[in-house]
C-alpha cells in the first residue's frame, strides 16, 4: 500500500500576486508583493545579452555589466560606490545571459528609496571609470574557461558551434579575448544607447512593497531613460546533419562527456514534452540516470540531464564527469538510456513519481522572487509568459505513453553533438565514434 496521497496532482496550483504597469516610455513595472519578508528585492532585468551583439563585439554585453558597477557620476570611484551601497545594509549583483541582463539589490525596507536611488543611476548616470581594471579582471574569467593552450573547454561553448552555427548563441557569453582586449568606454555606450533603452526593460519589486510605491519609484529613477526597443533577433540556422564529434584536451583527472541533442524552445508547445524527458532521465536519485548509472553501478559520481532553452530552440543534453577508465562503459550507458526511454513508457509509479515532484517545484516557486521575476517579468520581455498554473496544466495534458514516440523525434543523431573534454580527449574520442557507429540500433534513430 503506497503511502504517498497523490490526489493533489488533479489539483490547480494557485497563481502569486503580482501587477504590471508600463510608464510612458515603456519601462515595465512589476510588483510582487510578499509582505511576509524582511526586505525588499529590485531586479531591473534588460533584453540584451550575447543574441543581441555582432560578431565583432562579441562579449561586450557581459563587459558592459560589469562597467556598470564601477561607479556613477555622483559616485566615480568604485570602492566608494560599493561603500554607499553597503552602508545601507544593501548587497546587489548580475549576471549576463544570452538572452538577457540582470541587476538585483536587496535591501531593508527602510532603506529602499535611498538604496534604489543610487542602485538605478548605474543605469542613467554610469562613468565607466577604470576600465583597464575591470577588462583585466573579465580576461581572467575568461582563462577558467582555457586550457593551456588557450582553446575554450566550456562543452556549451564547443556543441554550441555545430547547433547554431555563425549565430551569436554559438559563442561564449564571455566573448572572444581579442574583441575584449580592444572594447572602449565608447563602445559600451554605444551598445548600451542601443540596447537599454525602456521598451527592453523591466523594473521588478518583491517584498512588502505596493505596486502604486513601486511605480513611483520606478518613474522616479528610470523614467527618463529613453524610449524604443531593439528588433528580435534572427533565430538560429538549422545545424548541418550530425552526428558531430567535438574534444578538447585538458589537464582535469575527469573526463567531461555530453550528448546533447538540438530541440524546441520555451516558445513551443513541444517544450513541456521535453521537460518531461528530461524528469524522466534525472530528477533525483530514484530517476534513469541516477539509478542506472550512479546508483546502481558506481560508474560516475556526477552524472545528469539538462534542458537549456532559449525562445525558440534550445537542447536537450545529457551528461557525466568520469574517470578515464570508464570513458566508453558510461558513454555506452548513457546510449541505453536513450534507447530505453525510446522503447519504455514511464512505469505509473514512476510517472506518479516525476509528476508529484514536479508540481512540488511549481509550487516552491510562489517562494522564490528570483525565479517568479524570471517566469512573469523576464519572458514577458519576450512577449511571452506562462504564469505557474498554465505551466502545471500543461504538464498535466502529456500522456507518458507517448514520451517513447517524443525520444524518437528529438533524440535523433542528425540532430546529435558529442563533446569530450578531458585528459588525452582527442586521441579518446574516436574510440566513441567506432562505438556509436558500430550499435545497429542506438536508441536515437
Amino acid at each position: 500500500m503506497s503511502l504517498v496521497n497523490h490526489s493533489s496532482l488533479t489539483t490547480s496550483i494557485p497563481e502569486p500576486d503580482y501587477q504590471f504597469s508600463q510608464l510612458e516610455n515603456g519601462l515595465i513595472v512589476a510588483t510582487l508583493p510578499m509582505p511576509w519578508l524582511h526586505e525588499v528585492s529590485v531586479t531591473v532585468l534588460v533584453r540584451s545579452g550575447s543574441r543581441f551583439e555582432s560578431e565583432e563585439e562579441s562579449g561586450i554585453a557581459h563587459f558592459l555589466e560589469h562597467m556598470l558597477f564601477k561607479g556613477t557620476t555622483k559616485t566615480p570611484n568604485p570602492t566608494k560606490f560599493h561603500a554607499l551601497i553597503e552602508s545601507m545594509a544593501a548587497d546587489m549583483n548580475a549576471a549576463t545571459g544570452h538572452e538577457s541582463n540582470a541587476f538585483w539589490i536587496s535591501m531593508p525596507t527602510e532603506q529602499l528609496q535611498t538604496a534604489l536611488r543610487e542602485f538605478c543611476a548605474m543605469f542613467t548616470d554610469p562613468v565607466f571609470s577604470d576600465i583597464e581594471t575591470e577588462r583585466s579582471v573579465i580576461l581572467a574569467e575568461m582563462r577558467d574557461e582555457e586550457n593551456e593552450q588557450g582553446e575554450n573547454t566550456n562543452s556549451a561553448v564547443l556543441s554550441g558551434r555545430k547547433f547554431w552555427p555563425g549565430h551569436p548563441l554559438s559563442r561564449s557569453i564571455l566573448g572572444l579575448p581579442e574583441i575584449i582586449k580592444n572594447l572602449t568606454a565608447e563602445h559600451l555606450k554605444s551598445y548600451m544607447q542601443r540596447q537599454y533603452l525602456a521598451g527592453n526593460m523591466a523594473i521588478a519589486f518583491c517584498g512588502p512593497v505596493d505596486h502604486e510605491t513601486s511605480k513611483k519609484l520606478a518613474f522616479e529613477n528610470l523614467g527618463k531613460i529613453a524610449k524604443g526597443s531593439s528588433p528580435t533577433p534572427a533565430p538560429p540556422p538549422p545545424m548541418a546533419p550530425g552526428p558531430h564529434w567535438e574534444a578538447v584536451n585538458d589537464q582535469d583527472a575527469q573526463f567531461c562527456l555530453t550528448i546533447g541533442f538540438r530541440t524546441y524552445g520555451y516558445n513551443s508547445p513541444e517544450y513541456y514534452k521535453v521537460v518531461a524527458l528530461r524528469r524522466l532521465l534525472d530528477d533525483g536519485f530514484s530517476s534513469r540516470l541516477q539509478a542506472n548509472i550512479r546508483e546502481k553501478n558506481g560508474l560516475a559520481y556526477d552524472v545528469w540531464a539538462a534542458y537549456p532553452a532559449f525562445f525558440e530552440c534550445g537542447t536537450l543534453e545529457l551528461g557525466a564527469s568520469v574517470s578515464p577508465d570508464n570513458l566508453e562503459t558510461v558513454f555506452i550507458a548513457l546510449l541505453d538510456e536513450l534507447k530505453s526511454a525510446a522503447e519504455n513508457p514511464p512505469s505509473e509509479a514512476e510517472w506518479q513519481r516525476l509528476q508529484t515532484r514536479w508540481r512540488a517545484s511549481l509550487i516552491t516557486q510562489l517562494d522564490r522572487p528570483s525565479i517568479l521575476i524570471d517566469r512573469y517579468v523576464g519572458d514577458r520581455l519576450f512577449g511571452h509568459q506562462e504564469p505557474l498554473s498554465k505551466a502545471w496544466d500543461e504538464a498535466k495534458k502529456l500522456d507518458p505513453s507517448k514520451l517513447p514516440i517524443a525520444v524518437k523525434e528529438l533524440m535523433r543523431p542528425e540532430n546529435m553533438v558529442v563533446v569530450l573534454i578531458g585528459p588525452k580527449a582527442r586521441e579518446s574520442l574516436p574510440r566513441l565514434e567506432t562505438i556509436f557507429q558500430q550499435r545497429s540500433n542506438p536508441g536515437v534513430s
